[in-house]
């Protein structure tokens, strides 16, 4: 099932006996955790009612589960990093070597699984894991087909845009679609990174109510996507000053000058493609769906090349290739090398003219 039908189980009452969570959202995942422990605990009995067991041998977990309640109907065991739901597959090389080793008795999770028919019914027993679950494929299919697994996937753009709303509701806010979108674009779409970000963005709104793109815009702690799509703007708007303390900071900050280089080639390519649509006359909407960016984005790439020719970009883009090409060919250092690239397109800017650069062969 997925983490929906979870809530709705709990929300009616429903506690199952047995639960895989496992999924790449783990906001949500410790929300499930919480929730399902308020539930089954009483937290004035949590000490004599709950394990929590760390990647436990078969006869610890049926101990913990066979130790009955104290002055309650429900026992909790949490059972976290379980080497037989997160082992990762070997290679083949790697199972070559082991057949030159001993031959040791590997746990096949056998008397788990068995255990798992006869559960004592005041037990809710869960396996809680990090990311998907993998190895201990029988255990798995075993506890789905027992309807316990539980599927934490990540919320889609529509559905994050809305928690975004509900979670600054809480703080008395508001925020249009538009900010979301920026928001998101700003942070990523992890939901433990967002809950910190919306702290800050309620906190720098004060006693205004509405969310602005401005408060974003200072408050939120921004990935290096957004901080190179603001360095391409400020590049493009021939701001030399604002784009070389930008660049400054992300270095001192620990990027890398090749991932930036990369991501800053990317913007560049995207804002060809942009203008290209632009002069098509295409909108931004299909400039949004073309580029697989949201329309905050789209809207901002069309003020940004509104001033820009299609024969510059095309050269800004062909010198980030350049640049690249000459790094992974160890032509040039990478050390100075991204610095190089920023003056040269600044130059290309300032003088409004292509340069033409190809790509070696």
């Amino acid at each position: 099932m997925d983490y929906d039908a979870f809530f709705q189980e709990l929300k009616q009452g429903k506690v199952r006996q047995l639960y895989l969570f496992e999924g790449e959202e783990e906001y949500t995942k410790e929300s499930a955790l919480k929730a399902l422990r308020e539930k089954v605990v009483d937290p004035q009995m949590a000490a004599m009612n709950e394990n929590i067991l760390v990647d436990p041998k078969p006869d610890a977990l049926i101990a913990a589960c066979e130790t009955l309640p104290a002055f309650a109907e429900r026992r909790l065991v949490i059972v976290k990093e379980s080497s037989l739901l997160t082992r990762a597959s070997k290679t083949d090389a790697e199972e070559g070597e082991e057949a030159e080793k001993p031959a040791k008795r590997k746990p096949s999770g056998g008397d788990i699984e068995e255990y798992l028919d006869r559960l004592p019914a005041y037990i809710c027993l869960v396996f809680y894991v990090r990311g998907q679950a993998g190895g201990g494929k029988r255990l798995i299919r075993k506890i789905r087909d027992m309807g316990g697994q539980v599927s934490f996937e990540k919320l889609d753009r529509a559905k994050l845009i809305k928690w975004i709303a509900r979670e600054l509701k809480a703080y008395g806010k508001q925020i249009d679609r538009g900010t979301a979108e920026q928001l998101l674009f700003a942070c990523g779409d992890e939901m433990l990174v967002l809950q910190s970000e919306v702290g800050k963005l309620a906190a720098h709104a004060g006693d205004r109510e509405e969310v602005t793109e401005a408060d974003v815009e200072a408050a939120v702690t921004k990935s290096a996507e957004y901080r190179i799509f603001d360095l391409a703007d400020r590049v493009a708007g021939g701001k030399a000053a604002q784009a070389l303390s930008l660049m400054g900071e992300m270095l001192q900050a620990g990027e890398r000058r090749l991932m930036l280089l990369s991501l800053l080639q990317r913007q560049y390519r995207q804002l060809l493609f942009a203008k290209i649509m632009l002069e098509d006359g295409q909108g931004q909407s299909a400039i949004a769906s073309r580029l697989g960016v949201p329309p905050f984005v789209a809207r901002r790439m069309g003020e940004m090349v509104q001033r820009q020719s299609a024969l510059v970009l095309e050269d800004a883009y062909m010198q980030c290739v350049n640049q690249e090409y000459l790094i992974k060919s160890g032509q040039i250092s990478e050390e100075g090398s991204l610095e190089q690239l920023i003056l040269k397109l600044l130059v290309l800017q300032r003088e409004g003219g292509p340069h033409r650069v190809k790509a070696e062969p």
